[in-house]
């Protein structure tokens, strides 16, 4: 038997989640009448404590979406030089929103409230985009998996309220984070505008 560890994309369902997914009540989910995803945005959004979740059936689209949603044309992008939106997401934050990104140098694809403050442009300085968005990773994938600690996620969060900045969290291993770190989700979405 061999373990592909490479990545959860090779991973492929069991007879029985095959047969769940036959047997699954479906409906339009443009109308609101699929309840299998009209339940699970709804769990969602409870147990992060948000007013609402949407499905996307993929980790780059959701990240996508949020982004577009936080910013403008034109607007800046401040995130880990690692991180999977820069990184792994075909320019995506150009392509999709129009916007720049500002690339920080973090430890192990991890960033903080001193980073970011250094890296935030001058609103009124004309020659540079406005600074609008702070993107974390947790647990950042091409940091070899690493956390960050509750007090560096809350830091950022105040620091990014501060300067008028969204705090977007690509969330694709949150719960790989939640566990190593003894977190709840209901904190994370406490401190963020945004999670994928």
């Amino acid at each position: 038997m061999i373990i592909d560890l490479r990545s959860d994309t090779v991973t492929q369902p069991t007879q029985g989640m095959l047969e769940a997914m036959h047997r699954a009540p479906v409906g339009d989910d443009v109308f609101g009448e699929d309840p299998t995803i009209n339940r699970l945005e709804e769990l969602a959004a409870n147990m992060f404590g948000m007013e609402k979740a949407i499905f996307c059936p993929s980790g780059t689209m959701t990240n996508q979406i949020a982004i577009k949603c936080h910013t403008q044309p034109g607007d800046e992008v401040i995130c880990d030089e690692l991180s999977h939106v820069y990184q792994y997401e075909g320019g995506g934050i150009a392509f999709n929103a129009g916007a720049s990104v500002r690339l920080l140098h973090g430890d192990r694809g991890r960033i903080n409230g001193d980073l970011i403050k250094g890296a935030v442009n001058n609103p009124d300085d004309v020659h540079k985009p406005i600074s609008r968005l702070v993107v974390v990773e947790n647990t950042a994938n091409r940091g070899g998996g690493s956390c960050y600690e509750w007090k560096e996620l809350e830091e950022m969060s105040l620091v990014s309220k501060e300067l008028g900045l969204s705090y977007h969290l690509d969330g694709a291993r949150l719960f790989n984070a939640i566990i190593a770190k003894r977190q709840d989700a209901k904190s994370y979405g406490a401190i963020f505008d945004s999670i994928s």
